[in-house]
């Protein structure tokens, strides 16, 4: 008989802090990042989301990581960065973490701005 065991959902207060600087984006829990992530993508238009995406590639390109081949392991068959969903870059994202951090520090500053552009967009809504 074959168990398995629930994954514990951990969420994070609204009064916690949200990821501050570039060596806590590359720090920081892997789950924690990839739901951060989603909710920035989700906060943006469909032509800022397509353009944030065309841009983490490149940069993930330029490190030497092959993000064909890392989207396919991950089950997204997406022909272009404009098909990806957010789910699917976060998930990227959360990968990258998890097996080449080097990667992921030569697109710490780009991610830091989607973070911080939610950050933004949460707070104005807050104001309304």
């Amino acid at each position: 008989m074959l168990v398995r065991r629930a994954r514990k959902l951990t969420t994070r207060k609204l009064s916690e802090t949200f990821i501050q600087s570039e060596s806590e984006l590359v720090s920081v829990d892997p789950d924690y990042l990839r739901d951060s992530l989603r909710k920035a993508l989700l906060s943006l238009s469909m032509r800022e989301r397509s353009k944030a995406a065309t841009n983490v590639f490149y940069g993930l390109r330029k490190a030497g990581l092959r993000v064909r081949e890392c989207l396919l392991m991950l089950g997204a068959s997406a022909g272009t960065a404009e098909e990806l969903t957010a789910t699917e870059i976060a998930a990227l994202i959360r990968y990258v973490r998890l097996n080449e951090p080097k990667a992921l520090k030569s697109i710490a500053t780009l991610l830091m701005e989607l973070l911080i552009v939610r950050g933004e967009v949460r707070a104005s809504d807050r104001a309304a």
